[in-house]
């Protein structure tokens, strides 16, 4: 998988590409209603591509509430469906405080950079 750009629009940008034989989704900006699924089509099209994981960049998302956390619960799911592991990388507080205070931190393979997702990959395979 090459580098793809799903959508752009004012309020968010989400790439893919192939890193190492695994599909790094990056997302840059607002998740919310008008844009969760655009994310989630892009996760999804990342778990279907036969890799053994997928890493959800969210290192520039500047707003995460309740849609994001539904989409990140979703998203897990589908890759627990394919047989992969999901990996989020989220260092900033306004992704990661909301993650863990609802519980879902402890379900998903957080990370503070897309390098750190990608290290935890390789000690596991």
């Amino acid at each position: 998988m090459n580098e793809d750009q799903f959508k752009e629009s004012p309020l968010l940008t989400v790439r893919a590409a192939d890193v190492a034989g695994v599909v790094v989704v990056a997302v840059e900006g607002e998740i919310d209603v008008d844009t969760a699924d655009v994310v989630l089509d892009a996760l999804r099209l990342g778990f279907e591509s036969g890799g053994a994981a997928v890493v959800a960049d969210l290192t520039a998302v500047s707003f995460f509430g309740s849609t994001g956390i539904s989409t990140l619960i979703t998203a897990h799911e589908l890759a627990e469906g394919h047989g992969i592991v999901l990996h989020v990388v989220a260092p900033q507080r306004a992704v990661k405080r909301p993650l863990q205070v609802t519980g879902v931190a402890d379900v998903l393979s957080l990370h503070d950079s897309v390098d750190h997702a990608l290290s935890a990959l390789q000690q596991t395979s």
